[in-house]
């Protein structure tokens, strides 16, 4: 069995995250997978609704999950790399609090594990399963940021967004490149694909089953504006460090 740590950032997720603790409670509890969950670990951030005291309530009757919170928003970046300091598994997965792609899907992962150090669930390959698509304005809108991805800083890969990653948590990553990380809002992953790859690691793109969910807290212009201005310093930094 593979040990494995699962961060979910949350923020102001009152309505989803029951859900989907309840649903990964039980997908932990059957034992059906090869990985074996060590630790479940949801890092709000800074919500101003009753995420907090949700997870403090599922608490009470499952060991395995644990809370960080921040007295205020940071943004996801920052939740995930909070997430991942506190990670002791062999391997982190690092998922959406909406449950849009379902926590079996984590079982196509395991035949990779030692092909890759990061395996990053796709929604843009020819054999992903989409059940719900998103508005086409933000297809559209996620497109275009991979093929600007790609002329800016030469990324290989259809699906940098996706809320689902599995990363090896070694030595490695936790001295060498966790440290390295900076970006506290969108484009975390970004920055962490291209230290990976500066550092000539395996990264693999995999084909997913996806659905997307209502309530999203990205808002498509100014978000995206700002992803953009984050991956053109990024590429100057990752070039010094």
């Amino acid at each position: 069995m593979i040990s494995i740590s699962v961060v979910i950032p949350a923020y102001n997720e009152e309505h989803r995250l029951p859900e989907t603790l309840k649903v990964l409670k039980q997908f932990v509890s059957l034992k059906q997978s090869a990985w074996s969950v060590q630790e479940i670990i949801v890092v709000n951030d800074g919500s101003t609704d009753k995420t907090a005291s949700l997870v403090e309530e599922v608490q009470k009757e499952w060991p395995l999950l644990q809370l960080v919170s921040f007295p205020l928003n940071k943004g996801k970046g920052a939740a995930v790399h909070a997430g991942m300091q506190k990670s002791s598994s062999a391997w982190i997965l690092i998922a959406d609090a909406d449950m849009a792609t379902p926590w079996d899907e984590l079982n196509k992962f395991a035949t990779l594990s030692n092909e890759a150090e990061l395996i990053m669930g796709s929604r843009a390959l020819p054999q992903s399963d989409i059940v719900i698509r998103q508005h086409w304005i933000r297809q559209s809108m996620g497109k275009t940021f991979n093929k600007i991805l790609k002329f800016i800083v030469g990324l290989p890969f259809h699906d940098t967004q996706c809320g689902f990653k599995l990363l090896k948590n070694d030595s490695f990553f936790r001295l060498k490149v966790l440290p390295l990380l900076q970006v506290e809002r969108f484009s975390w992953d970004v920055e962490l694909i291209l230290f990976l790859m500066k550092f000539n690691k395996k990264i693999l793109e995999v084909p997913i089953r996806w659905e997307h969910k209502e309530e999203s807290h990205v808002h498509i212009v100014r978000d995206s504006l700002e992803m953009l201005f984050t991956v053109l310093k990024l590429k100057k930094r990752v070039r010094s460090e």
